[in-house]
């Protein structure tokens, strides 16, 4: 593989996490694959966006920092655009997952007339908007964003007007102001196994694909990846985001939310170095590392060596 395919971008920030420390995860990757000698990216050469230290919000209970997540996102997705533009792919490690609206939005905002594909391989589905979350973390709202529905018909919050203005420019991040950016039918869950139940409605309400520990034992990962292509035949440019939660627990708990019954290395080895050639791939993303959460078993280095496994 080339090694001037992807740009090495980090993005550094845990404002939608409800525990601290993913801010520390990318640097703690790079720290990782840096002494493993990692070369199939250029690993000491990447863009790195940190947001500015303020203190967090306390008053937006539906949509927590909302405002700083807001102005830092604006910033992630116009670097996400200007990378496409200079003809390189993404390659992202990224703080908490509320980014992925950010990054995804930048993918949208230089293919604004492109049907974009996305792959989510994620114990979760975040799909909750501020009307709906039971936290009122971010990161388990960016593909709501991304689909620009608020879902408000099952909505049992009443977001704070600062919330819901803020909420909008998040929908409608980038230059075009796109909204929606992705649809239902071009989305497809991998390894999601921790839903609630407005989750569930939306996902059978929008007829999302998805893949389920129990469909993944069955079908096995080729099928897995294959019936994943073939539901996104359509799509012009692919986007893969992978939440280091969809690895089983049992391999490592340095992460925010990890979950039992997920995917195992090799599984995930086999998804992303699939994923990673695809010639209409415009972004890959690596997420949620939490080195303050795991000092027995290292989430870091987990997924240093898996990094190193999909490019060998």
């Amino acid at each position: 593989m080339s090694a001037d395919r992807f740009k090495l971008i980090t993005v550094e920030s845990d404002f939608g996490a409800g525990k601290k420390g993913a801010a520390l995860g990318p640097q703690a990757l790079l720290k990782e694959l840096q002494e493993q000698q990692f070369s199939a990216i250029d690993v000491f050469n990447y863009l790195r966006l940190v947001p500015r230290d303020l203190p967090p919000s306390t008053d937006t209970p539906y949509g927590k920092n909302i405002e700083n997540i807001t102005n830092f996102q604006l910033k992630v997705c116009e670097n996400i655009s200007d990378t496409l533009r200079l003809n390189q792919i993404p390659f992202i490690i990224s703080g908490d997952h509320s980014s992925a609206n950010a990054l995804i939005s930048g993918v949208k905002d230089y293919y604004a007339n492109s049907r974009i594909g996305v792959v989510w391989i994620d114990a979760h589905a975040d799909l909750h908007s501020p009307y709906t979350t039971p936290s009122g973390n971010i990161h388990g709202m960016p593909i709501a964003a991304l689909m620009g529905d608020d879902h408000r018909e099952m909505g049992k919050n009443q977001p704070k007007e600062i919330t819901k203005t803020l909420w909008e420019t998040l929908k409608k991040l980038g230059r075009r102001r796109i909204s929606p950016k992705i649809q239902g039918k071009d989305l497809v869950f991998i390894a999601l196994r921790s839903t609630e139940v407005e989750e569930e409605k939306i996902i059978e309400k929008e007829t999302i694909k998805t893949f389920n520990p129990d469909a993944i034992k069955k079908l096995g990962i080729k099928k897995v990846v294959e019936q994943t292509l073939l539901h996104l035949k359509n799509c012009e440019y692919i986007y893969v985001s992978f939440d280091v939660d969809s690895l089983d627990s049992s391999i490592s708990v340095g992460t925010g939310t990890p979950v039992e019954d997920g995917l195992t290395i090799d599984e995930a080895v086999y998804l992303l170095k699939y994923f990673s050639v695809l010639p209409n791939l415009m972004g890959l993303e690596i997420t949620e590392i939490n080195p303050a959460l795991d000092s027995e078993k290292p989430m870091q280095k987990v997924i240093a060596n898996l990094v190193t496994r999909v490019f060998e």
